[in-house]
């Protein structure tokens, strides 16, 4: 049970140190702020593949839901590049 509450520490930790370190640039781009969390989530996430079987299928859902958000802003961006 500890390995869940280390994770999830872990992924509010870096997302927090990121917030302040995009704000502290000046970034105001949303889509920059969503693909860096995404990026680290899913960083984190194969760094944490100990996890029981049960855990492990969830995380993969969660895993597939992001990295489907981030094809959609890779997506956005080259639509607006060649437009």
């Amino acid at each position: 049970m500890i390995i869940y509450n280390i994770y999830i520490l872990t992924v509010a930790v870096l997302l927090l140190l990121t917030t302040v370190i995009l704000t502290a640039l000046g970034n105001r781009a949303i889509s920059v702020y969503y693909t860096v969390f995404i990026l680290e989530a899913l960083v984190v996430t194969e760094l944490f593949v100990y996890f029981n079987a049960r855990a492990r299928r969830g995380l993969n859902l969660a895993s597939v839901v992001l990295f489907g958000g981030l094809s959609v802003i890779v997506g956005l961006q080259i639509i607006r590049i060649l437009t």
